[in-house]
């Protein structure tokens, strides 16, 4: 008689897919992080994983259309597993205007096009990208699941958040009405027209998905504990949207709380009453010595832009936004995080026959009238960026002082043939208003490695 062999319950996996919010981080590299890396602290590991796929700077819009995002997603998925929705943050970048309506405006009155395609209109884009996502998981077997973003750290008072600090832009909005841009719009509490979070209920009941409600219990968290307690404790230095590791494990138990009041695989779900442990030290070096080798040299890197020009000034390239790649134009206001469609690229291709262990990036980095330049390096492979990992975060750049970058080890191998990208991504952090005659200096950039 042949022998039975009893396998245990298919594991099911939940996709996370968001913006920085939801993110995993660098420890090494900022104090930063996103709820959805400690999601899987409240699941039975046998049976239920998660892969969190939340993208820093990303839209509904472009996380759709980026091919090492939502593709790339969709091909991790099997029947039976769970997809959760959270965006908004970065949806809102065009005051409530969708960019693509605002193009076209600009260009038919004279003025370039933005190629920051995030933003989207609340009644009827951003809508429309949520549905795109949840036909296209239930058409792969899966169950979507819509998640009110989380809040901002948006105090009027004690006892009340801003209400963009909740993601409803109807205090301060713009429109494009025959053919006319208007600006700084308002709409009374009661109109949910540019309300993102309202909008997203509307299309949970429409398709009959599951809504979380992330954002009233964030909302009623940072009103609990307060301003001050919030910020010291919950937060990123002199940020009020990036949760700190405390932070961010608060709000995973949140999510899976509600995950469980839901009924959304609520037997695997565990709520301790105590939090899973801080980490003793946000920032952790890597213990691992470096490796010495009598090959170590210095390869030979390509230096390309997007979206950024260049000019040479004494021993350092500085970068300034651009629209076109040639002329100069302000960097965009009320940016908090990268824009994954304006860097600079430093490319390394490894010989055909032979891969290339990369052992060292280095770099100084400085800012040029502002303190406010900040950036994030990234690396990833091939012509669509696959791979991405963050290994630097800077919020703040000192002004006209170099900031030495030094990434050693960098745990990077670049396989033969293959080439390896590391991307400055700048942002002038949280201004107002368009901002020009600011710059990110580049210098001494020197790539190190091993052939394999």
């Amino acid at each position: 008689m042949a022998a039975v062999l009893c396998l245990p319950v298919s594991a099911v996996k939940v996709h996370t897919i968001g913006d920085s919010t939801m993110s995993d981080y660098n420890p090494s590299a900022t104090d930063k992080r996103g709820w959805g890396t400690y999601l899987g602290l409240f699941f039975n590991p046998e049976f239920v994983t998660v892969n969190n796929r939340g993208k820093s700077g990303a839209s509904t819009r472009t996380f759709y259309d980026q091919p090492n995002l939502w593709p790339s997603v969709k091909t991790q998925m099997s029947v039976g597993d769970y997809v959760l929705i959270q965006f908004a943050h970065n949806d809102e970048k065009c005051n409530g205007v969708d960019v693509l309506e605002y193009n076209d405006y600009l260009v038919a009155n004279g003025q370039p096009a933005l190629t920051d395609l995030r933003g989207t209109c609340p009644n009827t884009t951003y809508r429309a990208n949520l549905i795109r996502f949840i036909d296209e998981v239930r058409a792969l077997g899966c169950t979507p699941v819509l998640v009110g973003p989380i809040c901002r750290k948006y105090f009027v008072d004690s006892v009340t958040l801003r209400r963009n600090g909740q993601h409803d832009l109807g205090d301060k909005f713009n429109k494009i009405e025959g053919g006319v841009l208007l600006e700084n719009q308002r709409v009374p509490a009661d109109d949910h027209s540019m309300d993102y979070v309202w909008q997203m209920r509307q299309v949970a009941a429409q398709m009959d998905v599951p809504y979380i409600d992330l954002t009233t219990a964030t909302h009623d968290l940072y009103l609990q504990y307060g301003d001050a307690y919030c910020t010291a404790n919950l937060f990123c230095q002199g940020d009020k949207t990036h949760t700190s590791e405390l932070g961010a494990k608060m709000i995973a138990r949140l999510a899976a709380g509600l995950l469980k009041e839901a009924g959304i695989l609520a037997e695997y779900i565990t709520i301790p009453a105590e939090l899973p442990e801080i980490s003793q030290e946000s920032r952790v070096e890597s213990q691992e010595s470096r490796v010495e080798s009598q090959q170590l040299s210095t390869f030979n890197f390509q230096l390309s832009t997007r979206n950024m020009c260049a000019e040479v000034k004494g021993d350092k390239l500085r970068f300034h936004n651009s629209d076109n790649g040639k002329t100069k134009t302000p960097w965009p206001a009320d940016e908090i995080d990268e824009n994954a469609v304006r860097y600079i690229d430093l490319a390394i291709t490894a010989p055909a026959d032979s891969a290339l262990r990369i052992t060292g990036i280095k770099m100084d980095l400085s800012a040029v009238g502002t303190s406010t330049m900040s950036c994030h390096i990234n690396t990833g492979f091939g012509d669509h960026f696959t791979d991405v990992h963050t290994f630097y975060e800077k919020v703040g750049l000192p002004q006209n002082a170099p900031t030495p970058v030094a990434i050693e080890p960098t745990h990077l191998t670049v396989p033969a043939g293959a080439t390896l990208h590391i991307r400055i991504l700048p942002w002038l952090n949280d201004e107002a208003k368009p901002c020009s005659g600011k710059y990110i200096g580049v210098s001494k950039v020197r790539i190190e490695g091993v052939k394999e």
